[in-house]
C-alpha cells in the first residue's frame, strides 16, 4: 500500500525506510505473482520440446552411424 506524502513526513527518519522497502516488497509480488503465468507456460513448452527430442532422437549403427525411422 502507498503512504501519502504528508504521512511519510510525520514520520521518523527510520520508520519512513521500512515504509518504503514494505511498499517496494508490495510491488516486487505483484510483478512476481503476474509472471506466473507465463513461466508455467515457458515450462510446459520446455517440457514437451524436451519429450519431443526423446521420442525423435536417431538410432546409430554398429558403425557410430545414425539411423533415422
Amino acid at each position: 500500500m502507498a503512504y501519502r506524502k504528508k504521512t511519510l513526513r510525520s514520520m521518523s527518519p527510520t520508520t519512513r525506510k521500512v515504509a518504503r522497502l514494505i511498499g517496494e516488497l508490495a510491488s516486487v509480488e505483484k510483478r512476481l505473482k503476474n509472471l506466473l503465468p507465463e513461466i508455467k507456460l515457458i515450462e510446459h513448452e520446455s517440457r514437451a520440446l524436451r519429450n519431443a527430442k526423446q521420442i525423435n532422437r536417431p538410432k546409430e549403427d554398429e558403425k557410430g552411424d545414425l539411423i533415422w525411422e
